[in-house]
């Protein structure tokens, strides 16, 4: 039986812990490539989608229940920033992905693509993520960053005329 996000969260604050793994089950991925997206970085990715979840069962009897995901994608968006801001991070260059040799290799476009997106400033970037990756509306995108809807409208336009630009450069389109 599939339990719907609601009931899952019902029964977690009402003790049943196992229902935890559950959630991390359905959202772990997006949670994941939400954060490679961000920080360019598997290994970071695979740290901060593991604190996001940590994150959500420290405050999950807290939680009162609206869209998980979105609730999810706005405490990895948060860890993203925070890990973002260090000054380890602010004085390197952001790498592109690494992938493992056992995994199936990304096309040429797709890293472009993942090259340019690490190239937008973060705002963009996460506006063009949850809108065009995650289908997420703008006004649930200026709800889940605290942005206004017009800041979200322009930072998708800009974020994505700047992608256009440089995918332009590396004659992708």
């Amino acid at each position: 039986m599939v339990l719907e996000d609601k009931e899952l969260i019902r029964r977690i604050q009402g003790g049943q812990t196992e229902y935890l793994n559950e959630i991390a089950g359905k959202y772990y991925d997006d949670i994941y490539y939400f954060c490679c997206y961000q920080t360019g970085s598997r290994e970071d990715a695979y740290d901060l989608a593991q604190d996001t979840f940590l994150r959500f069962i420290k405050y999950v009897d807290h939680y009162q229940y609206r869209n998980l995901k979105g609730y999810l994608l706005t405490i990895a968006m948060n860890l993203c920033r925070e890990y973002l801001r260090t000054p380890a991070q602010i004085l390197s260059k952001p790498e592109p992905l690494k992938y493992q040799e056992t995994a199936a290799l990304p096309s040429e476009e797709t890293l472009l693509l993942l090259d340019a997106l690490r190239k937008l400033p973060a705002p963009q970037r996460e506006a063009v993520l949850l809108h065009h990756f995650y289908g997420y509306k703008n006004r649930e995108i200026a709800q889940m960053t605290g942005a206004t809807y017009d800041a979200v409208k322009s930072r998708i336009r800009q974020g994505l005329a700047r992608l256009k630009e440089l995918l332009r450069q590396n004659d992708f389109t």
